[in-house]
């Protein structure tokens, strides 16, 4: 059988020591190793465990996948709680430790200079649902009138389809423009307290196991000083536009995925 080195993450050389359990393939301990003024957190896999043939051509079972992206993301954040870290995406792999170390090498300048400009900040994610029913309750205006009562009101069926299509049209151009309106409310408040943020692709109800709608979806950069400020503020949020149908949804700290450099570039 084949091994080979699962790169999770990159952090200081002297990192406090410690045991982050098992790797994505449970045969084997994560551990740190060292290289000049970083380190790397690896652990090995096996080929008999790890195709990486289906998981770069996207044919890799999706159960098998979320399990190796949860049990990812469990031992970056345990090292991220002990200290600062430039968080690997899932499936980072090298054929040999010397190769890894290699890498290591190359990279160095550039990761050490990521990990002190970080700092003790971390990222926080802000998401943003829609509510529709409770949105359109809260827009003024009554769009619950039956055609036919319109129908009775104006003596023709077409002319009374017609506006109640207009109508149905125009609250929703005004549902658009307050979800419009209040996410950049999101944004304004929430900025100040952050040294970083980026406004993310919203996700699919498949991906998020919502039934509602996404509409915005942002990663911030916060510091530990800024922390209860920002997630106050998000918890603000979410009260004052809950009666506007729209749910914030604030969850950290997380390690800075979203922040980290392309090594190499």
């Amino acid at each position: 059988m084949d091994e080979l080195y699962y790169l999770y993450a990159l952090t200081w050389a002297d990192c406090p020591p410690g045991d982050f359990g098992p790797g994505l393939d449970a045969r084997y301990a994560v551990e740190l190793a060292p290289c000049g003024r970083i380190a790397a957190l690896v652990s090995r896999v096996g080929t008999d465990k790890f195709d990486v043939s289906k998981f770069q051509s996207g044919t890799a079972d999706l159960a098998w996948v979320s399990k190796m992206a949860l049990r990812h993301n469990e031992i970056v954040q345990d090292l991220a709680r002990r200290t600062p870290v430039l968080p690997l995406r899932l499936a980072v792999l090298f054929r040999s430790k010397s190769s890894l170390l290699e890498t290591l090498e190359r990279c160095e300048a550039q990761v050490v200079e990521f990990l002190r400009s970080l700092g003790d900040r971390q990222e926080w994610a802000v998401k943003v649902y829609l509510d529709r029913p409770q949105a359109e309750r809260a827009i003024p205006g009554d769009c619950s009138a039956n055609p036919r009562d319109a129908q009775r009101a104006s003596g023709g069926a077409g002319t009374a389809y017609l506006a109640h299509r207009r109508q149905k049209l125009n609250r929703s151009q005004q549902l658009v423009r307050v979800i419009n309106q209040e996410v950049k409310t999101v944004e304004a408040e929430l900025q100040p307290l952050t040294d970083a943020w980026h406004r993310l692709r919203t996700l699919s109800p498949e991906l998020t196991a919502r039934p509602e709608k996404m509409v915005w979806n942002g990663a911030f950069l916060v510091s530990k000083a800024a922390e209860a400020a920002f997630r106050d503020t998000a918890q603000r949020l979410r009260t004052d536009l809950g009666g506007k149908g729209l749910i914030v949804e604030a969850s950290g700290p997380w390690p800075p995925y979203h922040f980290c450099p392309a090594l190499g570039q």
